[in-house]
């Protein structure tokens, strides 16, 4: 799930999909943003999806900032066992980002999609949702993107 978009992509998508390692490239099928970013985020190594996350938001958001243009990043990974969500921008406001959480599982989205409110937690701007099998959910602040963002 992506939920957000690169400012100046025209601009800026060669350097992007440069992020993207030799061997993933042709898994590029399609022309946009969020392709890109997972097949960089993928890249930069899923064994710790949220170093790798942070490695390339870390190098878009320096890019989107050189041509004075918004990143917004609210997006989930999975490894299928745990769940990785961030909620995050650079010169612009944070796509919105919800969860709920019971005993047996937790639920990211973008917006609460039932009537009910009170279940519905929102995630904090420039914030990482952390929901390891087993455990409960983790907010985390994300510090070295929220450097990048206060420059």
């Amino acid at each position: 799930m992506h939920n957000g978009f690169v400012g100046g992509w025209p601009r800026l998508r060669r350097r992007i999909e440069a992020l993207i390692p030799d061997e993933l490239f042709p898994s590029r099928v399609g022309t946009t943003d969020s392709e890109a970013l997972f097949l960089a985020i993928l890249g930069a190594g899923m064994a710790d999806p949220v170093a790798a996350t942070e490695r390339v938001l870390t190098q878009v958001a320096s890019m989107v900032d050189e041509v004075k243009q918004p990143l917004r990043f609210t997006a989930a990974l999975s490894n299928g066992r745990d769940l990785y969500a961030f909620r995050y921008a650079v010169n612009d406001a944070a796509n919105t980002l919800y969860y709920r959480e019971s005993s047996q599982e937790v639920l990211a989205v973008s917006e609460p999609i039932d009537r009910d409110p009170s279940r519905w937690h929102s995630v904090p701007d420039n914030t990482l949702l952390v929901a390891r099998e087993g455990a409960k959910v983790q907010l985390r602040d994300v510090p070295l993107l929220h450097l990048r963002a206060a420059e």
